[in-house]
């Protein structure tokens, strides 16, 4: 196997030099079953015996094959030339001699390498040029017994053709099947590097929410904690400990996101993402740290599919965060649990005074993705009244 496959890359590699070994053994070929040159003292030039061809038509046959050696690169007109001296030699020969084999690998080359249209113009003229032929060198359509003699060499003339088409019919089939599964292979490296990179915006937004939220709440305590320390040290040391709290909060849940890119082998954390049904700890948090929260809950919470109640669970707690960042204290929270989806908004009155925004980072942007990630609906802005709202809309089922 090993062999065989070097004298093909062997092959390739030299194909002129493998088509004039190929032309030289189709030359031997036809000279061995020519009709035959007298034995003996051999004919001189020009002379033909009782059953044997001259040497004028031994000329014309080794002239015919000359051509091939340049089939690949000029396959019409080595057909053309070996076509052109093939029926010359047959007409030498008073019709005594078929097509020579030549011709027949000319026509393959043919039908591998042209279009169908040369292919059969090709193959037709070869026919018509040696049925012609014959009849001029025999004087009659038809031999002694009535039958048409040019009709065994054009039935091989069409099938040398006829195999050339199909084995390019065949090698562009498997060209077109390489070029799929290339491309498949392509299309699946492409959307293994999307879903990559999908993944890790979802693990960024994840943490910017949870370190977001908490750290926030971290800043507010540890202000109000050095602000107390000598005036209230007991309300100070209250602040100490949600700020204690917070810590460990986030701590917890960095942990469970960072889980995720655990491997199996390792021990990732099972707690279940956060959902809506936490919303009233959060409430909790955020009053503790400080912000006048009113919170309504409305209609029946029927249970939400896991991505959309993280996601509705992250709105919310960034919404919140804002509210504790850029406000003046207080805020107002409406979850309407609808039969399709869950409404969640947020408004809180704007503190003007301090730097930054509620849209100047990257919360807003992360709570867009999440909710149109789940086919949802999220307005945010001022409202015109000193206020900045969060309105968004979370489906209940996936995408």
């Amino acid at each position: 196997m090993g062999n065989l496959t070097t004298v093909r890359q062997w092959g390739r590699a030299h194909p002129q030099l493998v088509d004039a070994a190929v032309a030289a053994a189709l030359l031997v070929l036809t000279l061995l079953t020519l009709p035959g040159l007298s034995h003996g003292h051999g004919p001189g030039p020009g002379d033909l015996d009782d059953r044997g061809v001259g040497a004028g038509t031994t000329l014309l046959l080794a002239l015919a094959a000359l051509p091939l050696v340049l089939r690949r690169s000029h396959p019409l007109a080595v057909w053309a030339a070996t076509a052109v001296l093939g029926v010359l030699a047959v007409l030498s020969s008073d019709g005594r001699l078929p097509l020579p084999l030549p011709l027949f690998l000319a026509l393959y080359t043919v039908g591998r390498w042209l279009p169908i249209r040369s292919t059969v113009l090709a193959t037709a003229v070869t026919c018509i040029a040696y049925a012609v032929t014959m009849a001029l060198a025999m004087g009659s359509w038809l031999d002694d017994r009535g039958d048409l003699p040019a009709l065994a060499t054009v039935a091989l003339s069409g099938a040398a053709a006829a195999v050339g088409v199909a084995v390019r019919s065949q090698r562009a089939a498997l060209a077109a099947a390489q070029d799929r599964a290339h491309q498949a292979e392509l299309t699946r490296e492409e959307e293994a590097e999307r879903r990559v990179t999908d993944e890790r915006l979802r693990i960024a937004r994840e943490l910017h929410d949870v370190v977001a939220h908490h750290i926030s709440v971290i800043n507010v305590q540890a202000g109000v904690a050095r602000h107390l320390m000598d005036a209230d040290p007991g309300q100070a040391r209250t602040a100490l400990g949600l700020v204690r709290e917070a810590s460990k909060t986030v701590l917890s849940e960095m942990s469970a996101v960072v889980g995720l890119l655990r491997t199996q082998d390792e021990d990732a954390p099972t707690e279940p993402a956060p959902g809506l049904s936490r919303v009233p700890a959060l409430v909790d948090s955020v009053r503790r740290a400080g912000l006048e929260l009113s919170w309504t809950s409305t209609g029946d919470p029927h249970p939400l599919a896991p991505i959309p109640d993280l996601t509705a669970y992250r709105v919310v707690q960034e919404s919140l965060t804002n509210a504790v960042k850029y406000g003046t204290g207080s805020a107002d929270l409406v979850i309407d649990h609808r039969p399709e989806a869950v409404t969640i908004e947020v408004r809180n009155p704007v503190d003007a005074t301090r730097t930054g925004s509620p849209g100047a980072g990257h919360g807003l942007i992360g709570m867009r993705e999440r909710v149109e990630a789940v086919a949802g609906l999220l307005v945010t802005g001022p409202d015109g009244e000193g206020s900045f709202t969060v309105h968004a809309e979370v489906p209940r089922r996936q995408p």
